[in-house]
């Protein structure tokens, strides 16, 4: 049996935290995984520039998750990652791009300040929800879609019959 050395660092979503569902099904499978816990409160870039401090000597085999807003910190975490020479894969779940993918703008104020523009994308996986209540499906597909086209070989989509939170997350793990 092959063991899998791949060290997982999870980024929760809005209102979420290191107690998520998603997160303790990663732990199971992945015992040295870890979350990245901030709130609204936090200082967000913060955040971002302590787990690069802890994560910029891992060797390899290193893999960023990001769900919803924390999709958008996970990219900025493999950016920051990538301009200092260290690669990483990217996983993103239902990923907030920017404000204008969710159906109702109520996004605290305070935390829009922190989203990044997602431009660039390297190794990355993107697993939508086809009943997404809370960002436009759709509207993500065509973004990640025009991505691959400028960023080739480089971003793999993947649509899900589920809703934002991924209730049934646990039949993902073998393609993460």
């Amino acid at each position: 049996m092959e063991i899998d050395n791949r060290q997982i660092v999870y980024i929760h979503g809005l209102n979420s935290s290191v107690n998520s569902q998603k997160f303790k099904i990663l732990k199971e499978a992945f015992p040295t995984a870890i979350c990245v816990e901030w709130t609204v409160e936090n200082n967000i870039f913060d955040i971002i520039q302590a787990t690069y401090e802890k994560l910029k000597g891992i060797i390899n085999n290193l893999v960023i998750i990001g769900s919803s807003t924390g999709g958008n910190f996970a990219w900025q975490l493999q950016k920051k990652l990538k301009e200092n020479g260290k690669s990483s894969e990217l996983i993103l779940l239902n990923p907030l791009v920017d404000q204008s993918f969710k159906y109702v703008d109520d996004l605290p104020e305070e935390l829009s300040k922190y989203l990044a523009d997602m431009n660039r994308f390297e190794d990355t996986k993107v697993f939508l929800a086809l009943h997404d209540d809370i960002l436009n499906t759709e509207k993500l597909k065509d973004f990640f879609e025009i991505q691959q086209k400028i960023f080739t070989d480089q971003i793999q989509i993947i649509e899900v019959d589920d809703n934002h939170r991924i209730e049934n997350f646990e039949t993902l793990l073998t393609l993460i």
